[in-house]
C-alpha cells in the first residue's frame, strides 16, 4: 500500500505538471473554410499568378477578450519583399524587412473580438516575384498581440501571444519533386548521402540564395560532406538532364 500511494503521488505531481504546462495560443490562423494550421505551417505555391498565387486568411482570438494584432516580416529569401503583397488591415505593396504592418500611426494593429476572426474578408497574402528560377522564394511572416500604442505583448508562461506562418514559392513545386527524379536521400554522421537511378547536377544553396556547393551526382550511391552545414537550413536543387529543376528545403540535424 505504501508503495502504491507513493506511485499514485508521484503520477498525481507530473499529470499536474504536464497540465498546467501545456501551451495554449491566444491566436491562430485559419483559411477561408476554417480550417485551421499549425505554429509555422508552410504554405507552398508553384505560381505568381493571381488568385493561385493568394492565400486569403483569418486571424483566430482564441482568447476571451478583444484584443490588437499586428504582423511582422520576421524574414524572406530569394527576394527583395518588393512584390509581396501583404494585406491585414490595411493593404501594401512590397514590403520590408522587420517592419510590422498595419503602419497607420493612427490605429497600427486589427481589433478582433473574442473567440472570433478580423472582420476584413480579404486579408491575404501574395507573391508576384518569380525569383532567379533557381532558388526558392520564401517569407516567414509572425503575427502577435500588441497594446494600444502597437508594442507587442510578451507571451506568458502558458499562452502563446505570437503565430508564424510561411510562404514558399518554387517553379519546382509544379514540375516534379524527388520521386519523380527517382532517388533516395538521407542524412548521417555529417554526411548526406543520395542514390539515384540517373545522372543530376546538385547545387547546395543557403536560405539567403547563396551557392554553398555544386555536386555532380551520378547513378548510384553519392556521398556529400555536410560537416559545416550542421543546424542550418539549405536548399538542394536538382537539375537532370532534360534540364527540370526541383527544390527541396531540408535542416541539417
Amino acid at each position: 500500500m505504501k508503495n502504491s500511494s507513493i506511485l499514485s503521488f508521484i503520477f498525481l505531481i507530473l499529470f499536474s505538471v504536464n497540465s498546467f504546462s501545456q501551451i495554449e495560443y491566444a491566436i491562430t490562423l485559419e483559411d477561408l473554410e476554417g480550417n485551421s494550421f499549425s505554429d509555422n505551417d508552410i504554405l507552398q505555391f508553384d505560381t505568381v499568378e493571381y488568385p493561385d498565387a493568394s492565400f486569403t486568411y483569418k486571424i483566430r482570438n482564441n482568447t476571451s477578450e478583444t484584443i490588437k494584432v499586428r504582423v511582422e516580416v520576421e524574414s524572406f529569401s530569394g527576394t527583395d519583399g518588393s512584390m509581396m503583397e501583404l494585406c491585414f488591415g490595411e493593404c501594401y505593396f512590397g514590403v520590408s524587412l522587420g517592419q510590422s504592418y498595419p503602419i497607420n500611426q493612427a490605429q497600427p494593429y486589427v481589433y478582433i473580438a473574442a473567440n472570433s476572426t478580423q472582420i476584413a474578408d480579404g486579408d491575404h497574402f501574395f507573391n508576384s516575384d518569380p525569383g532567379n528560377g533557381d532558388v526558392p522564394v520564401e517569407y516567414s511572416f509572425r503575427f502577435y498581440m500588441c497594446d494600444e500604442n502597437g508594442d507587442e505583448l510578451v507571451s506568458q508562461a502558458e499562452l502563446q501571444t505570437d503565430f508564424f506562418i510561411n510562404y514558399y514559392y518554387s517553379t519546382s513545386l509544379g514540375l516534379n519533386n524527388l520521386d519523380d527524379l527517382k532517388l533516395v536521400y538521407y542524412i548521417l554522421n555529417d554526411k548526406l548521402f543520395i542514390n539515384s537511378e540517373s545522372n543530376l547536377s546538385l547545387k547546395i544553396y543557403d536560405l539567403a540564395g547563396k551557392i554553398i556547393s555544386e555536386n555532380l551526382i551520378l547513378v548510384g550511391d553519392n556521398l556529400i560532406d555536410i560537416i559545416n552545414l550542421s543546424k542550418k537550413q539549405i536548399i538542394l536543387s536538382f537539375e537532370s538532364e532534360g534540364s527540370q529543376i526541383t527544390s527541396k528545403k531540408i535542416l541539417i540535424p
